[in-house]
């Protein structure tokens, strides 16, 4: 099979409302009705001390009311930088992993996704993504409590074995770009062939 290889982006940036809503939205899901989610089956094998994935995309969550437009608006941040009008959210969720918990290899729908990392301890392990040229390969990104990672859907993805006492507590999401900028689809003539 031929290859030929292009680049692809991985945006990360922090969060900007970070101190506003950390204490807020961990009390919402303190006080709120989700359990631990378990999945293990011939393709996952997850375990999670918390998770409100079965209602991604329910709007009316209570962290979702109080943050939802700040986490909307900075990943339209990220859209915007990569060439795109505006973006689509289908989903959003949190998970909480403890001690040992993790989530294995795994891909999302739609274009892009990411990880808001609400509470990352030192010990606790960050995002590993696979090489798409080398799935004998993985990689990290240098990331900090805080910090937002947005990355295409395809790359295979997971959170390794919590090694941490502590909590680890992130948000992630999946969205669809929904318009190309006008200045790039009016210019596409002058675009640098390579």
């Amino acid at each position: 099979m031929q290859e030929y290889k292009f680049n692809s982006l991985i945006l990360k940036q922090k969060f900007k409302d970070h101190k506003k809503f950390k204490k807020k939205i961990l009390k919402c899901w303190e006080e709120g009705p989700d359990k631990a989610f378990t999945a293990k089956d011939n393709y996952y094998n997850d375990q999670l001390l918390k998770s409100d994935w079965p209602q991604a995309n329910n709007w009316e969550r209570p962290w979702i009311k109080l943050a939802g437009d700040s986490f909307y608006q900075h990943l339209k941040l990220f859209a915007e930088h990569l060439g795109y009008a505006g973006i689509k959210l289908h989903k959003l969720w949190y998970q909480q992993y403890g001690n040992q918990d993790l989530h294995n290899w795994h891909v999302h729908d739609g274009n892009y996704t990411g990880t808001y990392y609400l509470e990352l301890d030192k010990n606790s392990p960050t995002t590993e993504f696979l090489f798409p040229d080398n799935l004998n390969k993985s990689f990290t990104v240098d990331v900090e409590e805080g910090d937002m990672v947005f990355f295409p859907c395809w790359l295979i993805h997971r959170s390794a074995r919590n090694q941490s006492k502590k909590t680890k507590s992130i948000v992630s999401w999946n969205v669809d770009f929904d318009n190309i900028q006008n200045k790039y689809l009016h210019s596409r003539d002058k675009v640098e062939h390579i």
